[in-house]
């Protein structure tokens, strides 16, 4: 068999791939229209888990990489949620979403995720087309607030006395303590409460993505955020406001921090970032992948999340603390405090 007749039966096997997939989108649309006229929501864990030990037990039959089988098996379940995502549910009605700050990049994430399902939007920003503003969320069913953290505040007063008294508002922002009195006193008389999509505007779907909804007080408004978000693929943790911001130190700040103290220490080093890539390591190549997506973040944004988060300090501490007992562990003759350092960490993750 020659070179062209193995290349030509490789393409003919990519066609069929990408047939079948095709196919296959075609009957999750169907297992999805079932699904939307029972009420039920996209995502069904257990039967996720199941197709993924699935797709990993038959790329050892085949000689393909568990791993990469996983990744394929993944891109297709996204695939899917999108699919069956984008098929209004019955059971909900249509719902008219306002979102205040529409047209910035988390805005315009939400308005496609929910116009995707059926939803009518409204967006509010004076960069929308038909230039609607604040006042017009007063017919909506659900407002949602995407604007930056520090008019966050001003905007859920200004909402309270705008909007319908059995609107759903939440707003979407990284952080919650800058705000959080007004979120507290509004959900204790109104349906109020707060998200945080673990994502950025990029994604394509919520499958498998976290989405944090905090507990302002109104039960109410959590059990109708849940229930309008449901069909999205997410994972939805419930977790009370007050706890939200020290999560978000960890999650989001120490991981914010490490990485840009990471990329800093390589800028002084005065070695070219060529030069260290050229022999970069698996481990420092994968770190050098995110710490670029890091470097690419707006700065002004990166530095809310920090400067703002009354949760902080706690966190700065731990971190000041660790760095010193890794320094002193690495420099030390005995090899036992840096072991002890790594296998507490193996044992925190293996929890």
């Amino acid at each position: 068999m020659d070179m062209e007749s193995v290349k030509s039966d490789i393409r003919r096997i990519d066609d069929n791939i990408i047939e079948l997939i095709g196919e296959r989108l075609k009957r999750s649309k169907e297992i999805g229209q079932i699904m939307a006229e029972k009420g039920e929501g996209v995502r069904d864990m257990e039967a996720d888990m199941a197709m993924v030990d699935r797709f990993r037990t038959m790329a050892e039959m085949v000689g393909l990489h568990p791993d990469a089988a996983e990744d394929i098996c993944r891109i297709i379940m996204e695939q899917t949620t999108g699919v069956q995502a984008a098929i209004p549910r019955k059971h909900a009605g249509k719902k008219t979403i306002a979102i205040v700050g529409g047209e910035g990049k988390m805005g315009k994430m939400m308005r496609r995720l929910f116009e995707r399902s059926g939803h009518e939007i409204i967006s509010l920003d004076p960069a929308a087309r038909g230039g609607f503003h604040i006042e017009n969320s007063s017919s909506a069913d659900v407002v949602i607030v995407s604007v930056p953290i520090s008019s966050v505040s001003e905007t859920l007063r200004a909402l309270d006395g705008i909007c319908r008294n059995d609107a759903l508002i939440f707003d979407i922002s990284s952080l919650k303590s800058p705000f959080i009195d007004v979120l507290k006193e509004m959900g204790s008389r109104r349906k109020v409460c707060s998200m945080h999509p673990m994502f950025g505007p990029s994604v394509r779907s919520m499958h498998g993505r976290n989405l944090v909804i905090c507990d302002c007080g109104s039960k109410e408004a959590v059990k109708e955020a849940v229930e309008l978000m449901k069909d999205q693929g997410s994972n939805m943790k419930i977790i009370d406001v007050d706890e939200h911001d020290r999560f978000m130190s960890y999650v989001l700040g120490l991981s914010h921090i490490v990485n840009i103290a990471f990329f800093t220490v390589l800028e002084r080093s005065g070695i070219s970032f060529g030069d260290l890539c050229s022999v970069g390591s698996t481990t420092f190549d994968k770190m050098v992948d995110t710490n670029m997506s890091v470097a690419l973040e707006d700065p002004y944004l990166y530095y809310e999340i920090q400067h703002l988060n009354t949760s902080r300090d706690g966190m700065l501490d731990e971190l000041g603390e660790a760095i010193r007992d890794v320094a002193e562990a690495a420099v030390s003759e005995d090899p036992s405090s840096f072991r002890k350092l790594m296998v507490r960490g193996r044992e925190y993750f293996e929890e």
